[in-house]
């Protein structure tokens, strides 16, 4: 058998240069096979690992790193609005349960005292037959049933004798300036100050919820002649829901202002915007009469998340930044007695799609859709008109 060839010089391809060296180192016999001419080597192969280091790969490459981060863009995009729409159920569900304890809150009271709490405490009738909700103390519904809401000891520092802001005046931390988690949706928040105006308030600060009450379909100044089932009247009964507790809606949602002097969303004060609400459905009826809708109103009144100033506005004692407030979808006006915004009434709303949620008269909460029938509204809005109103709802 032919000796085998111990020069490693063998084992490379490039044959002409080794050939002749392996002439004259005396292995004149020696010959590179095809398979040890031309098969790789690799490292760990005995005797050959220093002609044949092993290549490593260190990284990816440019385009392998595109294609990754393409796929994981795609999967993020597709996985956020699923989160998304996962927590806005959460914060939905929770905003319906503070609804759901306010419409107890409300039976509990009117078994314990046969009486419904009222969008304010008190107030008078002025002139033209118009009641003035800043006559009275200004306490509204909210703090009426405080006691029923497990917060006996924040109603209790509350004197209803006095005007609200007096007392708050009197007293630095006043109970008007509390948070609630009962009276905050998750969805909104109720914005990040609390409402505080030099005149309105006196300086006291009142902190922010996100619901309201409505008081009637009609205007603030008219829930006396109009009344809706919260609205302020003598000695307010369930009873005088005679169309039944199922076609009444009795609050709903409201978003609060991010700026200090608006009062849209100050759970303690009674007034428009703050914890009250009018449809603006104008009577249309005989002067005295029931209530009954008009056509002029239709397309101008408050609906579910009104945001168009051209069709109607919140019209609040004072609205200080007007373009502000419509950029964030929350028209405003300055109420002046005698000027164009003259009336009192304000649109409930939400950071929800496409609707509120609103609480009914029987004690359960529904969804609201904003393209809900204005004249089906503002009869569900109304009692004691005679018109038992259904609406669909979620």
């Amino acid at each position: 058998m032919e000796e085998a060839c111990s020069n490693p010089l063998f084992t490379r391809p490039r044959l002409g240069r080794l050939w002749k060296q392996s002439a004259a180192a005396g292995c004149g016999d020696c010959r590179p096979s095809k398979a040890s001419a031309f098969r790789p080597r690799f490292q760990g192969e005995k005797g050959h690992g220093e002609f044949f280091p092993r290549t490593v790969r260190q990284a990816f490459s440019l385009v392998e790193l595109l294609v990754v981060l393409a796929i994981l863009g795609l999967l993020l995009g597709l996985l956020l609005p699923a989160v998304q729409s996962a927590r806005e159920a959460t914060r939905l569900v929770q905003c319906g349960s503070n609804l759901r304890q306010l419409g107890l809150a409300i039976h509990a009271r009117h078994e314990a005292r046969r009486l419904l709490p009222t969008s304010v405490a008190s107030g008078n009738i002025g002139a033209f037959d118009m009641f003035d909700p800043r006559s009275g103390t200004s306490h509204s519904w909210i703090v009426q049933i405080l006691p029923y809401l497990d917060e006996q000891p924040l109603f209790d520092r509350f004197d209803l004798r006095r005007d609200i802001f007096d007392a708050a005046v009197a007293s630095p931390s006043g109970p008007q300036a509390e948070r609630l988690p009962v009276l905050i949706c998750p969805s909104d928040g109720a914005g990040g100050t609390g409402f505080s105006d030099p005149t309105l308030t006196k300086g006291a600060v009142c902190g922010r919820g996100n619901y309201a009450a409505w008081a009637s379909p009609y205007h603030v100044e008219y829930q006396h002649r109009y009344p809706a089932t919260l609205a302020w009247r003598k000695r307010p009964r369930l009873a005088d829901v005679t169309d039944g507790l199922h076609a009444a809606i009795i609050a709903t949602e409201v978003r609060a202002s991010g700026h200090s002097a608006d009062a849209r969303g100050a759970w303690a004060v009674g007034w428009n915007g703050a914890s009250v609400l009018a449809f603006d459905m104008h009577h249309g009826g005989p002067e005295g009469g029931p209530f009954r809708h008009s056509f002029i109103s239709r397309g101008h009144t408050q609906r579910p998340n009104l945001s168009d100033s051209e069709i109607n506005v919140d019209t609040l004692y004072n609205c200080p930044e007007p373009t502000t407030a419509e950029r964030a979808g929350m028209p405003c006006a300055n109420w002046r007695p005698f000027g164009t915004f003259h009336y009192l009434s304000s649109a409930p709303r939400s950071r929800h799609m496409e609707g509120v949620q609103s609480l009914w008269a029987d004690g359960r909460v529904t969804f609201l859709d904003d393209d809900a029938d204005e004249i089906v509204l503002s009869y569900l809005i109304a009692i004691g008109d005679g018109q038992a109103s259904s609406i669909s709802s979620n």
